[in-house]
């Protein structure tokens, strides 16, 4: 924009605002820069060097010396900018105006000047607050914890898990996820280059993602309750588990198959399909979310699974992306079919994408809504306070649950179920979500030893559930209705 003497009388006639500035001489230049700051991360605006407090055009006389110290001033911004400023002669006179001006829209908001960021309100220019800053800087750069990438206190390789670093290895590149050649690498390798380790030391992301002891760590637990009725007043179950993520995940869906009903569905869809009242996929997601999306330096919380009569509440620390709310972000689901996945974690969020814990980016609302819809069931609800983000799973009216015979919601905690049943049900649901799976297969991903699963499908074979068709290699899976 070209700045011409006219321009300036008719600014300087009027007072001065939140997008105008003027100053007698560049000997109140750092207090010009940090009001140019503030306008530069508000929406724009215009300084200028040589007008006193009065309105009056006096100018000011340009050195070498001048030019150098505007020079020196416009390095001290963070990110660096391209910003000239345009001097403007006097008629009969060897003074200028030095004139900065801002459009509002450079693309690195927020920026800092000499180490602070500002802002402007009306004609005052002050410091930004930290939230502010924090909120600006996420809209370009999306929501971060660096806390993941931190090295983890008195943790070594040998405190990890090296089995199940080489089952989630074997998994990615089972998926196409991971090359094949990844199979062959080291466990220090293999940590290197998922970002887990710096210079051989163990990140905290390794430590939650493979951890065998996590006693250090106490927000690294998930509790669990099923409630009597509406509200918090009477315990059924009540427990808290902990562990690392896939650990965790697994305690948690094993929670879910011993309090909610195994029901037979045919809403939406041609054949029956058999279903956890609130689906499977649904809830396996939204714990996914909690645990890959969890504002773990924050020791004082934890993830918390809530079951109740009418409702099914999963919750954890940590916010949307302040340019991102949970409506916007489903919608963008369904119509951008591009990733719109902005993980604060990415590291942990990628181990779980190659583990088979995360299936699809940036899918995950707008599936669990797909899937309640297919169940009969309203929408989850997403809440966000900016400090716990919390989802709400409506569970399916009381008679109807009755209706199916499967309702055991007023019985005691013993004789709900038993894990040999759940982990039939388990399998069940797996091979029909992928009919090839082979047992090893089987076994990684429902938490279990390879025993366990032959132990099972042999039950279940010989109760006609289940048959293999075709051989170990090719073959698949049959669930007997």
């Amino acid at each position: 924009m070209s700045i011409n003497i006219d321009y300036i009388r008719g600014l300087a006639s009027n007072n001065e605002g939140v997008d105008v500035e003027f100053k007698e001489t560049t000997g109140q230049l750092n207090r010009g820069m940090e009001t140019l700051c503030g306008m530069i991360n508000g929406w724009g605006g215009i300084v200028v060097f040589g007008v006193n407090n009065m309105g009056k055009i006096i100018g000011q006389h340009v050195s070498d010396k001048t030019t150098r110290e505007i020079g020196d001033a416009l390095r001290r911004f963070d990110p660096a900018i391209e910003l000239q400023p345009q001097y403007i002669r006097l008629e009969d006179t060897d003074k200028f105006l030095i004139v900065f001006c801002s459009n509002g829209l450079e693309s690195d908001k927020p920026y800092m000047w000499d180490g602070k960021p500002y802002q402007r309100h009306d004609s005052v220019t002050s410091v930004m607050p930290r939230e502010k800053f924090l909120r600006l800087h996420e809209e370009q750069t999306g929501l971060t914890y660096t806390w993941e990438r931190k090295i983890a206190p008195d943790m070594t390789i040998d405190s990890l898990d090296q089995v199940l670093i080489r089952n989630v290895v074997d998994g990615g590149v089972r998926r196409g996820r991971l090359s094949e050649d990844a199979k062959n690498d080291s466990i220090p390798t293999i940590l290197n280059r998922l970002k887990l380790t710096h210079n051989g030391a163990v990140r905290n992301s390794a430590a939650l993602l493979f951890g065998k002891d996590l006693s250090d760590l106490p927000q690294v637990l998930v509790r669990l309750a099923r409630f009597r009725g509406v509200d918090k007043t009477e315990f059924i179950d009540n427990r808290q588990i902990s562990g690392n993520i896939f650990a965790l995940m697994s305690g948690v869906m094993d929670f879910f198959f011993k309090h909610l009903s195994l029901s037979g569905s045919t809403h939406n869809r041609i054949e029956r399909k058999d279903e956890l009242e609130v689906p499977y996929d649904a809830l396996r997601e939204a714990v996914v979310n909690a645990l890959c999306h969890r504002a773990w330096q924050h020791q004082a919380s934890t993830i918390g699974v809530a079951i109740y009569d009418d409702r099914i509440e999963i919750e954890n620390a940590g916010r949307f992306p302040a340019s991102l709310s949970p409506q916007r972000l489903a919608a963008e689901e369904v119509s951008n079919q591009d990733n719109t996945s902005l993980p604060p974690n990415p590291d942990i969020a990628n181990v779980m994408y190659f583990g088979g814990l995360i299936e699809h980016w940036g899918r995950g609302l707008s599936m669990m809504s797909k899937e309640c819809e297919m169940a009969g069931l309203p929408k989850p609800q997403i809440k966000d306070n900016g400090f716990m983000v919390k989802v709400v799973f409506t569970r399916p009216a009381r008679d109807a649950r009755e209706q199916l015979g499967n309702s055991r919601q007023n019985t005691p905690v013993s004789g709900e179920n038993n894990g040999e049943n759940n982990g039939e049900k388990k399998l069940i649901l797996e091979i029909k979500r992928d009919p090839t799976m082979t047992q090893p297969q089987l076994a990684e991903t429902l938490g279990f030893s390879l025993r366990k699963v032959n132990r099972i499908i042999s039950t279940l074979r010989k109760r006609g559930v289940i048959d293999r068709v075709g051989k170990t290699k090719g073959g698949y899976w049959v669930v007997n209705q």
